[in-house]
């Protein structure tokens, strides 16, 4: 059974209408809708108006128009906003993006197609579909240096460890490592027979893989340049990778192969299964099939979890003990899930799961588990910055934010920046 959520979309910049209220005599107001699967949707707006507190305090008030839905103001960069109609959605924190970096280098079109930022935040690569890759400062925005050399679409861009090297790769069937400071580029790697759609770095980052439409996964050597291992795991794409380390080994590798040993890849396939990999033993050690195409995953080792996005809107959770069926699934519509992504939180428990769409939205599920088995899901955040625009990646980084109750979360779609939650 597939759990609907209701849920609350609002106009994506209602931080420009509250500011421009506070500064003014006018009340602003911003646009809000409430939808749920099957039912009538709801459109209406938030009226925000100030008044002053007896002890001189400006308070900004938010007053439904049109809609059934009640609206909180928190801070600057957050609200509240319920219903208890379309679904009945229980009060959800809506956040605005902390700080913004604008992709300048990337033209419109598709806008960023992938980025990553480094370990601590401080760069970020982001490249679009003209092969460019480049290196930002997340701090000031300031461009630091291209890397070209792809042509064609990036699918793929990651730091390695020391947040000063880059592996990309792209629809050139290429995958490339470059220096982060001068945008030279040591190695290249050639093998794959169709564009490749993800990366990761096994360890310190003498090891990498890689998927691709070719429905092969691939184990690479970045000092020589070759493939140490392919896993032929199907014969439609693959779409996704989420490389998890597992456990500490001091076992003994084969030549060129380091950090293998406790990692295992999960792997998102067209063919509708999500599939967990042993990079070390070369087995398949799980298979979790819904018989719907999988364009994300992300694997929860820990609380034996696996979440599995699928083209039809839906989110699968696995016990990995139990791969007959999902133990959970929930979806909100039939957008497709673009991207999946776990997110730590400083309370004990499930990490958070940030959820991506093809139609804009971001959103954070809060896991609830009944004897190490999942039971049910909450939505607890909505991020918002986008407005129908798919999200093509999430990173997550440690917060610098004060008082932080989670990681820091980046988001990107065709807007052609990248935003900070």
């Amino acid at each position: 059974m597939v759990n609907v959520f209701g849920y609350i979309s609002i106009q994506p910049d209602w931080t420009v209408d509250v500011s421009a209220a506070l500064e003014s005599s006018e009340p602003g107001k911003f646009w809000v809708s409430a939808y749920k699967l099957g039912e009538d949707s709801i459109h209406g707006h938030i009226q925000v108006s100030k008044s002053v507190s007896a002890d001189g305090t400006t308070l900004v008030n938010l007053t439904a128009v049109d809609a059934a839905i009640t609206a909180e103001y928190v801070g600057p960069l957050q609200l509240r906003l319920s219903s208890a109609s379309t679904g009945t959605v229980t009060p959800v924190v809506y956040t605005a993006p902390r700080s913004t970096v604008a992709c300048s280098q990337i033209a419109r079109g598709t806008g960023v197609r992938s980025f990553d930022v480094s370990r601590y935040g401080g760069l970020m690569v982001a490249g679009g579909d003209d092969g460019v890759l480049d290196v930002y400062n997340t701090q000031s925005g300031q461009h630091r240096v291209s890397l070209e050399g792809h042509i064609g679409d990036i699918t793929s861009c990651v730091f390695f460890p020391s947040g000063q090297v880059v592996l990309s790769a792209g629809t050139d069937l290429r995958l490339r490592v470059w220096s982060a400071s001068d945008g030279t580029n040591p190695a290249t790697l050639t093998g794959h027979t169709a564009a490749i759609t993800d990366t990761a770095i096994v360890g310190l980052g003498k090891n990498v893989v890689s998927s691709s439409k070719d429905g092969t996964l691939r184990l690479w050597h970045c000092g020589s340049a070759t493939v140490l291992h392919t896993f032929d795991l199907s014969k439609l794409h693959l779409n996704a990778i989420d490389l998890v380390a597992t456990k500490e080994s001091e076992e003994e590798l084969p030549a060129n192969e380091f950090e293998t040993a406790g990692k295992i890849a999960a792997v998102a396939c067209e063919d509708g299964r999500a599939l967990l990999v042993d990079l070390r033993s070369r087995e398949t050690t799980a298979v979790f099939a819904s018989g719907v195409p999988v364009r994300a995953v992300a694997y929860a080792h820990a609380h034996a979890l696996l979440f599995a996005g699928r083209s039809d809107g839906v989110v699968d959770v696995w016990s990995t003990d139990e791969p007959a069926a999902p133990a959970y699934a929930f979806k909100r519509n039939n957008s497709p899930i673009s991207a999946l992504r776990l997110v730590q939180r400083s309370e004990d428990g499930p990490p958070l799961l940030c959820v991506g769409t093809e139609d804009g939205q971001l959103y954070l599920v809060a896991l609830e588990t009944t004897g190490g088995k999942a039971t049910s899901a909450q939505v607890v955040e909505e991020l918002v910055a986008f407005d129908v625009d798919p999200i093509t990646q999430i990173r997550t980084a440690p917060s610098t934010a004060p008082g932080a109750s989670r990681q820091s979360i980046w988001a990107s779609g065709r807007t052609g920046k990248v935003y900070e939650f």
